[in-house]
């Protein structure tokens, strides 16, 4: 594993500084829950942030029940509007044959009129970004207006899309056409973890990184933001059972985590952990980790960034398709779904972990391959080029 990558690529720093002011404002359209996760959220407000460096003014509209996100956009510096929710369910949505519907708690036609009128109020823009399951090509051809670029960023691909760039940064396996009948033949697509948005400070952490030696002395255990299923607790209750007490534990909840204090209670069994509520150096504790126990999503990239070996379970079914790619390329122990893997069978992957040590620098190296953190400059470049 080499020990130091520049912070951002020769070839996309001369990019970066042509297309500096070429953006005077973009209007992001995502939510997050604890039902949805802090993913979307999380993605947008890494390219908010380093569109920002180039003087762009980001604002974010989302429904009302993400008020209490709103202060976390806001300290970065980003304007947040949020649309208002209805009185009454969405009953559409509850009727609805897709998967996703019901994340929207009003009709998309609601939706799209509300970001329209929003984007009257607010004025020009020069890029519409969507990261939404439950908005497709409908919604983005409602939004559309005169000198207005859409970009779609998407995992699932399972609705169609009016967008000028569609952005997937997931590694799927035949993942060249699978947006094949999704978008027109002029969109660009920027697929693959090549252009994984990824905070900074990963790439900085890259820059620091030694070679691992394979031995586990540090666990990270993270899964996500709110991790409705409560597997923080299983992961624990595995590490526990391993009997090593020495072996340090860094375990990252979110704000939105409910689980917080059975969370607290489990690491009274493990002498050496200790909990990192809304962590804001991850990256961090990523490089000085060992091992991760976690979930699919944008982690799977942070960690590959920093070459960090992970046991992973799917929490989402739009996880497992990532993740497959992952343990195909040797990069992640795969366990599968959730709900079928016990804090048993993680104990069981942790242990065989312990007892080969080859196994754990090759899923490291492997993973470090994979992503370069240079994936935000990347995207900041496609959308500076075509403003």
């Amino acid at each position: 594993m080499p020990g130091k990558a520049p912070l951002i690529a020769p070839a996309i720093r001369e990019e970066l500084t042509e297309s500096m002011n070429s953006m005077k404002r973009v209007i992001f359209r995502v939510d997050a829950s604890v039902q949805m996760g802090m993913g979307h959220l999380t993605r947008c407000l890494t390219l908010a942030n380093i569109l920002a460096e180039g003087g762009t003014a980001s604002c974010f509209l989302m429904r009302s029940h993400a008020a209490p996100l709103a202060a976390l956009v806001q300290g970065d510096g980003h304007a947040v509007r949020l649309l208002p929710d209805p009185q009454v369910p969405n009953l559409e949505a509850a009727t609805s044959d897709r998967s996703y519907a019901h994340w929207l708690p009003t009709t998309w036609q609601q939706d799209a009129e509300q970001t329209f009128q929003a984007m009257e109020e607010i004025g020009s823009a020069d890029w519409l970004v969507v990261d939404h399951y439950s908005l497709d090509a409908n919604w983005e051809s409602a939004c559309r207006r005169e000198g207005l670029r859409i970009l779609a960023i998407d995992d699932l691909a399972d609705r169609p899309h009016d967008c000028e760039i569609l952005l997937d940064q997931n590694l799927i396996q035949q993942m060249e056409t699978r947006y094949r009948d999704c978008v027109s033949a002029s969109c660009a697509q920027l697929l693959g973890p090549r252009y994984a948005l990824l905070r900074p400070e990963f790439l900085e952490q890259r820059r620091l990184l030694t070679s691992r030696s394979g031995e586990i002395g540090r666990i990270l255990v993270c899964f996500g933001g709110s991790d409705p299923t409560n597997d923080t607790a299983k992961a624990l209750q595995a590490i526990a059972s391993l009997g090593v007490p020495e072996i340090a534990v860094d375990v990252v909840i979110g704000q939105s985590n409910p689980h917080a204090e059975l969370i607290v209670q489990l690491l009274g069994e493990l002498p050496c952990a200790e909990v990192h509520r809304a962590a804001n150096n991850m990256a961090e504790l990523m490089r000085r980790a060992d091992l991760s126990i976690g979930a699919g999503g944008g982690m799977s990239w942070e960690r590959c960034c920093l070459g960090l070996p992970a046991v992973v379970v799917d929490i989402a079914a739009n996880q497992v398709g990532a993740l497959t790619a992952l343990a195909k390329a040797g990069a992640a122990l795969y366990l599968g779904s959730s709900a079928s893997v016990t804090a048993e069978t993680l104990a069981g992957a942790i242990r065989s972990l312990q007892e080969d040590s080859a196994c754990v620098k090759v899923l490291g190296e492997a993973a470090f391959a994979l992503v370069d953190g240079q994936g935000s400059g990347r995207v900041r470049v496609e959308l500076g080029s075509r403003s």
